[in-house]
């Protein structure tokens, strides 16, 4: 399983390849999400639970080459030294069990400089450095077949911006 997202740009973390997006601190973002299957038909995603973390990291640097307009370069990526907590509103949140879509929310404050999250608001607009924020969105499903549970973990990239 992967999420794709529109308008996002693709980065490879630790040799992850995920989909990232820009958000600006203060702003809030609901991201809908739908589950298919190989034909592009809704999966029921009835019993399927969500838990949603984020994680953050200090970037020295980040760059768009034009030659790979989809791509984002990331330099000097380094774990936020801090001690952060989640923020309380990260959810992802089932809105038709049998038409398989759900929405992700990003909150105000994924990073604010309070509750230990780091505090983009240093840093102006699009300068060096930034935050990265890894949002995880963990999905457990229960197999038709051997019904066992099956975990899954998606992750999304966000560089959070100061506005």
């Amino acid at each position: 399983m992967s999420l794709l997202l529109s308008g996002a740009k693709t980065v490879t973390f630790a040799g992850t390849e995920m989909q990232c997006l820009e958000v600006y601190t203060g702003e809030a973002y609901t991201i809908n999400i739908n589950f298919t299957n190989s034909v592009g038909g809704p999966v029921d995603i009835t019993g399927w639970s969500f838990d949603t973390t984020v994680a953050y990291y200090d970037v020295d640097t980040i760059s768009y080459p034009a030659a790979t307009p989809d791509e984002i370069t990331l330099g000097n990526i380094t774990v936020y030294a801090g001690a952060p907590t989640q923020p309380t509103a990260l959810d992802t949140v089932a809105v038709s069990l049998a038409g398989g879509t759900a929405y992700l929310y990003i909150p105000t404050d994924l990073a604010d400089g309070t509750g230990g999250r780091p505090n983009p608001a240093l840093v102006q607009g699009k300068a060096d450095p930034s935050t990265l924020a890894i949002v995880t969105i963990e999905i457990t499903r229960q197999d038709a077949v051997s019904l066992l549970d099956n975990v899954s973990r998606e992750p999304l990239g966000f560089i959070v911006r100061y506005q």
